[in-house]
């Protein structure tokens, strides 16, 4: 038995409930037939997929390493289905966009802006996260289309339109931050500033740290870490922290005059920005139509 649509939903509600009867009850089986199936999915592979316990089943090693295909089958076989309703008429369509916050608020509803006024029809789907979770979300099969700065190839991940558009990061502190009057701060000088920065890891983070160690510096340590864009401006805000973000992520507290720019020359990072897709899979209609309208935008777009 190989992994089908069925076998790869038994694998993924098992997963998500850690039980076989939540998951019998989810798709709609009974518990024996769950049971049967996912045996005959073991014999196929050799391996147990989940731990069978007092208190449920857990995926093991195995089973963990099976999910992202599992997710990755069932989301196809949904685009597939989409695509053919499209192609009859039977469905508005979605598409999943996903990208960092620097292009979500602005860009990309540019985009989706554009594009309804041609293809009022089609619904939209926009994840906002970090680099990291968006890659993950487009391998996975739950994103469609995803813009960032981080490059993104390899066996899963082709580039479906490149270089669309830049934009700087900078270091940036509350206006009333001592460091906003020095005309010029070293990066010495920037490693022992308190930051608030995303997590240890994340491309970002690993930007920021490489442009220090490059130079024979050690950072200091961030004192606030979160995902959250808001959270890391509000400390900024009400401590003397300093940040790593693009100006349009900072735009309205810059011109409010709140916030403003630390001038470190080292810490100013031009990225370019990229959209990937899956490289294996369907496009849908309006994901076709969506790449188009991306590239019409990004022509005369500025960050």
């Amino acid at each position: 038995m190989t992994l089908d649509v069925r076998s790869a939903q038994i694998v993924l509600e098992c997963a998500r409930r850690g039980s076989l009867g939540a998951a019998a009850t989810a798709l709609n089986m009974t518990q024996p037939a769950i049971t049967r199936m996912l045996k005959r999915l073991e014999d196929s592979y050799g391996v147990p997929l989940f731990e069978r316990t007092t208190r449920g089943v857990v995926p093991t090693v195995f089973g963990d390493a099976l999910l992202p295909y599992a997710k990755l089958v069932v989301s196809e076989i949904g685009n597939a289905t989409d695509v053919i309703q499209q192609m009859r008429g039977a469905s508005r369509g979605v598409v999943r966009i996903g990208g960092v916050a620097s292009v979500v608020s602005g860009f990309i509803i540019a985009v989706i802006r554009e594009m309804r006024k041609q293809h009022p029809e089609v619904r939209y789907q926009v994840i906002e996260d970090l680099e990291d979770r968006v890659l993950e979300g487009l391998k996975g099969g739950t994103i469609d289309i995803a813009i960032s700065p981080e490059p993104y190839l390899d066996d899963d991940i082709i580039i479906a339109t490149p270089d669309i558009m830049h934009d700087t990061v900078s270091v940036f502190a509350s206006s009333d931050h001592p460091v906003i009057q020095r005309e010029h701060v070293t990066l010495a000088e920037a490693a022992g500033f308190d930051w608030a920065m995303p997590p240890p890891g994340t491309p970002t983070v690993r930007e920021w740290q490489r442009r220090f160690h490059d130079n024979a510096l050690e950072p200091s340590a961030p004192s606030i870490i979160s995902r959250s864009v808001p959270v890391l401006k509000a400390a900024v805000l009400s401590e003397a922290l300093c940040c790593w973000m693009p100006l349009p992520l900072v735009r309205e507290e810059v011109e409010r005059g709140n916030m403003a720019r630390v001038n470190v020359p080292e810490l100013d990072w031009q990225r370019t920005f990229r959209v990937y897709r899956r490289k294996k899979g369907l496009m849908t209609p309006p994901t076709v139509n969506l790449l188009q309208c991306i590239r019409r935008i990004s022509e005369t777009w500025t960050m």
